[in-house]
Formats: C-alpha cells, sequence, structure tokens
C-alpha cells in the first residue's frame, strides 16, 4: 500500500503530446470500482487500473514464449492432460513498483463508486530490472513512427479524408506509444498532397510529398471494405529509403472480428511482434565496431551523434577524431550488426559498408 500511495503522489498533469512514441506510457486504462466510501473506491480503482496498465506493458515489450512458465504467463492455454490452466494475474505490489505517474481524466463519483481513465508511466529502469532479474527477454526501444493513410472503399467509391469510418476508427484512439508509432496525417498540407486514389494507386510523386510533409520514411496505406456483413482489410507498406527510393510490401488481406477500432488494434499489434521478433537481444555480450560519421554541417553532426548515443543497443560510443565533415567514433553495442543497423535506421541513421572507409554512418533522409 505504501508503494501504491507513493506512485498516486506522483500524478502528473503533462500532455500526452509531450509524452508520444514512449512505449512506456500505456494509455486508455479504463477503471471503475466500487467501495464502502469514495476514497476507498477510488483507490481500490486506481490500484487496479495500474496492474492492469502493467500487464499492458510487460505485454508490450515481450513475446508470450519468452514468458512461459513465469509469473508473468498470462495467457490461458491446455496442459498434456487437456487441463485448462489458469492465467497469472499481475501482482498488484509490483506493478505499484514500476509506475513512476498516473494521469486521471473523465473522473465520475459517488458515494460508493468511482470511474475514470488512467496514463500510466512507468519508470523504464524499474521495468527493465524486473524482467532482467526474472531472464525474460524485452524489447528495448520503439520503431519510428508510420503515417497511416486509410482508405474506405464504399462500394467502389473510395474515400479518404472525409466522412470516412474507417478513418474515423483510427483517430477515435492512439497508438502514439506503441511499440510501432503510428499517426494519422491531420493537416491540410497532407489533405492536398494525396488523394484516396493516388494512395491505393501508389503515386510514388504525392507519397513522397506527404512523406515530407510529415516527416517520416514510413506510411501504411490501408483499404478497408464491408461485404454481406463481412469486413476485412488490407494494404501496403511503404519505405522511402536515402535516395528517395521506395520500397512496397503487401500486407494482408486480414478478416476483422469486430470493429473498425478492433481492426486498427489488430495492425498495430501485427506490426509491434514483427518488430518484437527482430529486435530482442538475447546475447548480452557488447562486441565494438568503428564506424565514419559522415555530415554536412553542425547541425546534422549533433543529430547524428544523438542518434548513435541514444539507441539503446549501444552501450558506449566513443569520439577518436572529428574534422569539418566527418568523424570517427568506437561504437559499443549488444546484439547483432544487423539489429544494430536496424534500430538506428528507425532513427533516421543509416549504418552501411563503405568500400574505402568501411562502417558509415550517415543520415537516412
Amino acid at each position: 500500500m505504501r508503494s501504491f500511495i507513493a506512485a498516486i503522489c506522483l500524478t502528473i498533469a503533462t500532455s500526452v503530446s509531450a509524452l508520444a512514441d514512449d512505449p512506456f506510457i500505456v494509455r486508455n486504462v479504463r477503471i471503475d470500482a466500487t467501495a464502502d466510501d469514495a476514497v476507498a473506491a477510488q483507490t481500490l480503482a486506481l490500484a487496479e487500473g495500474q496492474t492492469i496498465a502493467a500487464q499492458m506493458l510487460i505485454e508490450r515489450l515481450t513475446l508470450a514464449e519468452d514468458r512461459l512458465e513465469t509469473e508473468f504467463d498470462f495467457e490461458p492455454r491446455m496442459n498434456e492432460f487437456g487441463e485448462m490452466v489458469v492465467a497469472n494475474a499481475m501482482d498488484q505490489g509490483l506493478a505499484a513498483e514500476m509506475v513512476s505517474g498516473l494521469e486521471i481524466s473523465n473522473e465520475q463519483r459517488s458515494s460508493t463508486r468511482y470511474i475514470a481513465e488512467l496514463v500510466v508511466r512507468f519508470d523504464p529502469r524499474v521495468v527493465e530490472s524486473v524482467l532482467v532479474n526474472r531472464g525474460i527477454a524485452y524489447v528495448e526501444s520503439p520503431s519510428r513512427p508510420m503515417l497511416v493513410l486509410p482508405v474506405f472503399d464504399d462500394a467502389g467509391s473510395f474515400i479518404l479524408w472525409d466522412d470516412n469510418p474507417w478513418l474515423s476508427a483510427w483517430s477515435e484512439q492512439s497508438f502514439a506509444h506503441a511499440l510501432t508509432p503510428m499517426f494519422l496525417a491531420d493537416n491540410t498540407a497532407s489533405q492536398q498532397a494525396i488523394s484516396a486514389r493516388g494512395a491505393l494507386g501508389l503515386d510514388e510523386a504525392a507519397l513522397r510529398q506527404i512523406a515530407s510533409i510529415n516527416n517520416v520514411n514510413r506510411i501504411a496505406i490501408l483499404r478497408a471494405q464491408e461485404r454481406n456483413e463481412i469486413r476485412r482489410f488490407g494494404g501496403y507498406l511503404v519505405s522511402i529509403d536515402a535516395n528517395n527510393a521506395l520500397t512496397i510490401e503487401t500486407w494482408g488481406p486480414e478478416t476483422v472480428f469486430g470493429g473498425w477500432s478492433d481492426a486498427a488494434s489488430l495492425f498495430v499489434a501485427s506490426l509491434e511482434e514483427s518488430w518484437k521478433r527482430n529486435s530482442i537481444v538475447r546475447d548480452g555480450e557488447v562486441v565494438e565496431v568503428m564506424v565514419t560519421v559522415l555530415y554536412g554541417a553542425l547541425p546534422e553532426w549533433e543529430r547524428l551523434q544523438s542518434m548513435l548515443t541514444g539507441a539503446s543497443l549501444v552501450r558506449d560510443a566513443r569520439l577518436e577524431a572529428v574534422s569539418r565533415d566527418g568523424a570517427l567514433m568506437t561504437l559499443a553495442y549488444r546484439g547483432e550488426l544487423t539489429q544494430l543497423t536496424t534500430e538506428l535506421a528507425e532513427r533516421g541513421a543509416v549504418l552501411e559498408e563503405h568500400p574505402g572507409l568501411g562502417w558509415v554512418v550517415r543520415s537516412a533522409f
């Protein structure tokens, strides 16, 4: 109880936008509890809410198979005798230890009932310590944000910006704190840059323009339709490299069991799962590599240096030499070099081998 009260005292009023892209934040946690009096109901609801959020966070950062036979095995399943094994519940005290702050909104009170919504912020160091002590591998950083263009197929009439239920399903929830952060283009310039048919037709000029407007290099074009009461969606994942070339992958289609909001969550969960499988580091050995950092001006050098020192896989970044347009650094990192390359790409830097300079780091775009 003492640690729970401490967590409540850390309640924060920071705007959600200021906390964007932090995977250690869990949003939209609805709480509802009844007790003998108003204070007891609020205390119970907040304790239950942060426990729910802690379980959501653990599931976000880890793979289900890595949680098997641990206290974080939250999935009910059949054992070898055909008996249903009850899932573990998140420990309330442990959840409270990991929480660093709460944001409370939409409160409703009575003499015995308390209802609200929570944004729960967790301390990364405590969470990581909890997982490491239990030998559970976890993902250490999110991917770069992805712009979503949700196109609705209304009996052959394609809708992107106006009167679009598929767009509404995305706008009604936020995926800014997902491991694969997603956002919508809600500015006039974006709406003028591309149409529904342009998106589905993979208009390269329009895609480059809307990517530039929103400062991204990844776009998801998702077409949704409902036929005979069956909802399905699928589309394209577009990546733009440092040379402004487009790489296009198909995704889906998937049948939706539920509403369009469930479909949006399904898409994000699918990409999160892929990101975890590609990014989780299981080997703790630290390896060193010498890199040449190329830049055109001081601001670019500062950005690249920040990308390198801020990468979760980089344990140490030593500056060996620096000049007007380049620097020599030694990076000590965990995991595979391909994983480091992937993380740096997500942060906006390219790590590649150069025939004359060896390993080079430069801006992605």
